[in-house]
């Protein structure tokens, strides 16, 4: 080969290895340019348009005069501010959007769960109330032992005494619709339970009778609002507690060591009732007619007692701890201590004692005996 094909050839290589070179810088240009136009494209959604403006603007001038004034700095901080301001302001409206969506579907859940248990509530009061059918039967066998009896013996058997015990026990307490408001009781209660007691009461039973089914039966949760249950019934040693009594007439009753605990008894009226060792714990007794009432050794700790007429009744021994005494009627009320004001009102340091202090004083009347009677 001469020298000049070795040229030749020398320059045809140089030309191959120049194409390939211009391809490659032809292809980095091309990469380049597609980076810058991207950033170009993403800088203004992510720093916005009034933001690279200002950092534009800064550097620009930065690049002619090698420094950048104050108004430069103080319009790229305040556009920077703006910017984390706009941003916080999107993050917090799209953390925001799903917590509320997540407090609609659990309230929507929170209703679905309260319709469910209201269904609930509403077959098992369906199936409950079934059971004045079998009460029917029951009373209908009572009056039947009861006709062929004199007013002397109206003891009815042992046997029957059991199916009224074991009625009562069936009959538990539930939650249902109040015809008033329409809305599910708060408190489960038998409405059942003071019909089957009403009617024993009215029955007339022989004492002996009477006495075995108060002291075996459970009448706890019973609804007794607003009913005449007469002068004189006998409820010694009844378990009426968390009862409902409220507005009851049951004047003289005979409730001797009776089961009151947190029993809604307000405006009953108790007046000239025997309460003696009766629990009437957390009892509410608001506005109750008492007057006359026999309480000697009741248990009224943390009993509301607030507009209670208590007038002429017997306080001897009575356990008085964390009850309200507000607005309380004491006339001629029989306590068992001289210092009875002073007791309640500094050591017991009991609600409403302070007024008592002011409108009532001690008065001693026979022996170990104390009145309460009206300051002049």
């Amino acid at each position: 080969m001469n020298e000049q094909d070795y040229i030749e050839r020398l320059k045809k290589e140089n030309k191959l290895l120049q194409d390939k070179l211009d391809k490659i810088n032809k292809g980095k240009q091309k990469k380049r340019k597609f980076r810058w136009w991207l950033l170009k494209k993403s800088s203004t959604p992510v720093f916005g348009a009034r933001l690279k403006k200002s950092i534009s603007t800064a550097i620009n001038e930065y690049k002619e005069y090698k420094t950048v004034s104050v108004d430069s700095v103080s319009d790229v901080s305040s556009s920077v501010i703006w910017r984390i301001t706009r941003v916080g302001l999107f993050a917090f409206l799209f953390a925001i959007i799903p917590s509320l969506v997540l407090i609609v579907q659990t309230k929507l859940l929170i209703n679905q769960n309260k319709l469910i248990t209201n269904q609930n509530s509403l077959v098992e009061a369906d199936r409950r109330s079934s059971l004045v059918f079998v009460m029917s039967d029951v009373l209908g066998d009572l009056n039947e032992e009861l006709k062929y009896k004199g007013s002397g013996g109206r003891n009815i058997s042992k046997t029957l005494e059991a199916r009224v015990i074991s009625l009562c026990m069936a009959m538990k307490p539930y939650r249902y619709i109040d015809n008033d408001t329409g809305e599910l009781i708060k408190d489960p209660i038998s409405p059942e339970r003071g019909q089957l007691l009403f009617s024993l009461l009215k029955s007339d039973l022989g004492p002996e009778s009477s006495q075995d089914i108060l002291n075996s039966a459970d009448f706890k949760y019973t609804n007794l609002r607003k009913v005449n249950l007469g002068r004189g019934v006998n409820l010694k040693y009844a378990r009426l507690d968390h009862s409902d009594l409220t507005n009851a007439q049951m004047p003289a009753a005979n409730l001797e060591r009776s089961d009151l605990r947190e029993t809604k008894m307000s405006k009953i009226n108790l007046s000239d009732a025997n309460l003696k060792r009766a629990r009437l714990n957390n009892t509410d007794l608001k506005h109750a007619e008492l007057l006359s009432a026999d309480l000697t050794n009741a248990n009224l700790f943390g009993a509301d007692l607030t507009g209670a007429d208590l007038s002429e009744a017997v306080l001897w021994g009575t356990k008085l701890e964390n009850a309200n005494l507000t607005d309380v009627i004491l006339d001629n009320v029989i306590v068992d201590r001289k210092d009875w004001i002073d007791y309640v009102s500094d050591t017991l340091d009991l609600e409403g004692a302070g007024e008592i202090d002011s409108k009532y004083r001690v008065k001693k009347q026979g022996k170990k005996q104390f009145v309460l009677v009206p300051k002049k």
